[in-house]
């Protein structure tokens, strides 16, 4: 990737957040680290919604409901630390990986909606002088049309991708873990992929280091997410299939798995009918009702569904409910 075609003269800081759930932000190490080489000051974070069981309680977190926070930013965007949580108690996995790396991380807060969002991360730019930032999925459902039989968490990646792409700050997406997350299917992935490219949005791709694979190896070991330990291991050599989610869901790993593709954000925007929809959404509740409107249901409507009938895994909502393949988000 070449990383000198975003250098401006007004800063090279750059912000590195994943963008599908909490998990996502141990995907936006390998980008971190190009980044840096390359000669960029780097901050990485992510959205503040963990998969229900880190959370139990349904939905993203906004910044009122966290505790020792280390500056707020904005409204919806704010700088944590490694003694950052939710109230309550649980731990943003952003904020312990600020605990092994010794360095602050982003939080951004989704209950505002893509609108809240993109005005906070306008402002938190603007702030801390970030003139670029690279929206990280790992998985690879950000790609999704809507039509994927497979597909289970929309909400967030939809609404994040909106929302960069609204701020109007030089924004881009980057895609680790293909398949990975067990959403999307192989051909579906390529497909989109090839449908970017053909459109001139694919511009470039990082692979991980066998640095990156020790650092993030050591980082993950406090984290709860598969997939991007699904990606480390892809960059060690698994391929095939493998289940996850207590064996809810299979995962279709290959060594493309272990590769960051970047893509033009705008562009990816205007090709997704689900970032669209969710554009103008002023609270998460909106957002989550414009999916209604497309005849999708997301992870929201899955979290809830799960603190209705008070169980405590995957597993065990699949034999209450008999509904395979549940939500998968980060």
């Amino acid at each position: 990737m070449n990383w000198s075609s975003f250098d401006t003269m007004r800063t090279r800081r750059a912000a590195v957040i994943g963008i599908g759930g909490g998990g996502d932000v141990l995907g936006t190490i390998p980008t971190r680290n190009s980044l840096v080489r390359s000669g960029f000051s780097t901050l990485i974070g992510s959205v503040v919604w963990e998969r229900f069981v880190v959370d139990p309680r349904p939905g993203p977190r906004s910044l009122d409901e966290l505790e020792n926070v280390e500056e707020v930013l904005a409204e919806t965007v704010c700088l944590a630390g490694d003694r950052t949580k939710i109230k309550g108690g649980v731990v943003p996995q952003a904020c312990r990986l600020s605990a092994k790396l010794g360095e602050k991380v982003l939080l951004m807060d989704l209950t505002k909606g893509a609108r809240g969002l993109a005005n906070g991360i306008r402002a938190m730019a603007e702030r801390l002088g970030i003139g670029l930032i690279v929206g990280i999925d790992v998985g690879g459902d950000v790609l999704a049309t809507g039509k994927e039989e497979g597909l289970k968490s929309p909400l967030c990646d939809s609404l994040t991708l909106a929302a960069l792409v609204g701020s109007g700050v030089r924004c881009i997406v980057g895609i680790l873990g293909l398949g990975c997350d067990g959403e999307l299917k192989p051909h579906e992935l390529e497909s989109r992929l090839s449908e970017m490219a053909s459109m001139g949005a694919l511009l470039g791709a990082v692979g991980m280091t066998q640095d990156d694979v020790k650092l993030m190896e050591v980082l993950s070991l406090d984290l709860d997410t598969e997939a991007s330990k699904l990606a480390i291991m892809a960059a060690k050599g698994l391929t095939g299939s493998v289940p996850i989610r207590e064996g809810t869901r299979t995962a279709y790993v290959s060594i493309f798995s272990s590769i960051t593709f970047f893509l033009d954000a705008r562009t990816l925007y205007q090709s997704s009918e689900l970032a669209k929809a969710v554009a103008n959404s002023g609270s998460i509740e909106e957002a989550n009702e414009a999916m209604h409107a497309l005849g999708i249901e997301t992870e929201l409507d899955f979290e809830r569904d799960v603190e209705r009938l008070g169980v405590t895994s995957y597993r065990e909502y699949v034999l209450r409910t008999g509904k395979g393949n549940p939500a998968v988000s980060e």
